[in-house]
């Protein structure tokens, strides 16, 4: 299984697992690190590698919610690891999509992660409308 480590500025990280976790039930080796506003990114990195150390896994993807914010620096250091992964922009897509893959390789689950991110983002009335015409030409 790998872990997963949500970070972000403020309890963004804390309630969209809550979220996910109203959809999936409570999950294994799933954690949250929020920044605090006067927190340093050494106190960050303490965080971070008290979370890995917890998950006790070989494993470890961590999604940050902004690529170059603190969140980001603090873990950029977690990559000389090469059983830990980084990647931004934390959305609840992703994290819906990633938790049923978890037995798949660190690659495969950070890949899934990325697609599932950015498909999540979607025009809803643009999509409507191009509906409402594929009907009306049938």
């Amino acid at each position: 299984m790998i872990g997963i480590i949500a970070i972000s500025h403020g309890p963004y990280a804390k309630s969209l697992i809550q979220s996910v976790e109203m959809v999936y039930g409570k999950q294994e080796k799933l954690q949250a690190i929020c920044l605090g506003q006067d927190e340093s990114l050494e106190s960050l990195q303490i965080k971070i590698n008290d979370a890995v150390r917890a998950l006790n896994l070989k494993k470890i993807l961590i999604i940050v919610d902004l690529l170059g914010g603190t969140p980001y620096n603090a873990t950029s250091m977690q990559l000389s690891n090469p059983n830990i992964n980084v990647i931004t922009g934390l959305n609840m897509p992703m994290l819906l999509h990633i938790l049923p893959h978890r037995n798949k390789s660190l690659e495969e689950v950070s890949e899934i992660a990325i697609m599932s991110g950015k498909n999540g983002i979607i025009n809803v009335s643009k999509k409507f409308k191009s509906l409402n015409e594929a009907k009306g030409k049938i």
